[in-house]
């Protein structure tokens, strides 16, 4: 009966996603078995959602979505900082708890002599894996197959837990924000430990965050310290593994930061930012050659890499412009038009960048390409952008002849 009426609901849903017109915010209710009863997520659209239908999105679970303030920080820092193309773009579904203490945390002995069902950690797993995981699969198509997971405090707890556990796979990001650790009064070391012995690799990625300021932080804090010398004597774990210390944060500080640095390393991870590129820039090996090896050992690796959209190449081309290193900005140029090879304006700035370096028959070449796109898309572009585009492109090859 369970399923049926799971069913039913995930018809409704899509009737319900029929009728609403640009709504940012959905909260949806969803039946569930493993807990026994009801449970809500609220799902977060970026605010460009609408804008590029045929954009797609990973999908980032935060514990703790019945908190609409902690929630307003995760989402509206994400959603400006991938507006601004320095995060990944991501879906964020806000997960509610009843009981977080409980619905967070493994079960411990003594749990049966309480009237309460304590330790439902894998309950909650369960939660995700059959009853989340399906409904957000159905109902948001244009999601991409990773996902990321946060939680702070006893949240960051769970995140450890699954990562460390028998159910590691139902994330490809974690994200423990001061994770509520106490050195020797939990198996997470031990199971994290018990996998490393067995030379088993664990392909994701972590970022862990802690403060500085209150007694909790402090026995946190040693807690990942411990963690973080645990990994470094199995260096070939498979995690793409980062940890911040926030001195002088406290517990609740470190969450913002966290959520921004977090976010940051996970995007460097998958996907080049103007840091990097500027750091490739500077060997001697081909910028293209570099990129693809990158996509190549992500993809083999981890299974998940994000190839930047037309408009960052462009951006980070110009940065490499600015540090006059043409070289590598032509290299760029190169390999983003094999990415996007119905790009118009790759073409056009490439050829202008070989104007400014005096390769006139190359930029001859460029502009020439740059003029076959453009006709190619001239029922897609505005009118007046079509005929400004073709007067600039006839005008370059006028003054080349």
């Amino acid at each position: 009966m369970r399923n049926i009426i799971f069913s039913l609901f995930v018809i409704l849903s899509f009737t319900l996603l029929g009728q609403q017109t640009q709504e940012f915010r959905q909260d949806f209710t969803i039946p569930s078995e493993a807990f026994g009863d009801d449970r809500k997520i609220s799902v977060y659209l970026p605010s460009d959602y609408y804008n590029y239908p045929d954009q797609k999105y990973t999908l980032t679970y935060v514990l703790d979505g019945q908190s609409d303030l902690f929630m307003d920080l995760v989402v509206k820092t994400i959603d400006y900082n991938s507006h601004m193309y320095n995060f990944i773009p991501t879906i964020v579904v806000g997960v509610h708890a009843k009981e977080r203490g409980w619905e967070f945390s493994q079960p411990e002995e003594g749990d049966e002599k309480h009237d309460y069902k304590g330790g439902r950690a894998p309950e909650l797993q369960e939660h995700f894996k059959k009853e989340i995981f399906p409904f957000m699969d159905s109902a948001f198509e244009r999601s991409l197959d990773f996902r990321t997971i946060i939680g702070h405090s006893s949240g960051g707890q769970f995140v450890l837990n699954t990562l460390f556990g028998e159910n590691s796979d139902l994330f490809d990001a974690y994200i423990g924000i001061s994770p509520a650790l106490r050195p020797g009064e939990n198996k997470i070391l031990e199971m994290a430990n018990a996998r490393f012995q067995n030379n088993s690799r664990l392909n994701k990625f972590l970022y862990c965050s802690t403060g500085t300021v209150g007694g909790g932080e402090e026995i946190f804090d040693v807690a990942i310290n411990q963690l973080d010398s645990l990994l470094k004597t199995h260096p070939n774990n498979g995690l793409l593994w980062q940890r911040t210390r926030f001195t002088d944060f406290d517990h609740f500080m470190v969450v913002g930061p966290s959520v921004n640095e977090a976010m940051v390393f996970l995007t460097r991870a998958f996907r080049p930012d103007e840091m990097t590129i500027l750091k490739m820039a500077n060997k001697k090996v081909d910028l293209g050659v570099q990129l693809d090896r990158f996509y190549k050992n992500r993809q083999e690796e981890y299974g998940f890499s994000e190839i930047p959209l037309a408009g960052q190449i462009h951006f980070w081309s110009l940065a490499l412009m600015r540090k006059e290193n043409y070289q590598a900005a032509t290299e760029l140029y190169s390999w983003g038009i094999k990415k996007h090879p119905n790009n118009y304006t790759l073409r056009k700035s490439k050829g202008k960048l070989y104007l400014k370096i005096d390769q006139e028959e190359n930029a001859e070449k460029l502009f020439r390409e740059a003029l076959e796109v453009l006709n190619s898309i001239k029922d897609k572009v505005p009118e007046d952008f079509y005929t400004e585009q073709l007067d600039y492109i006839n005008k370059k090859l006028e003054s080349l002849k």
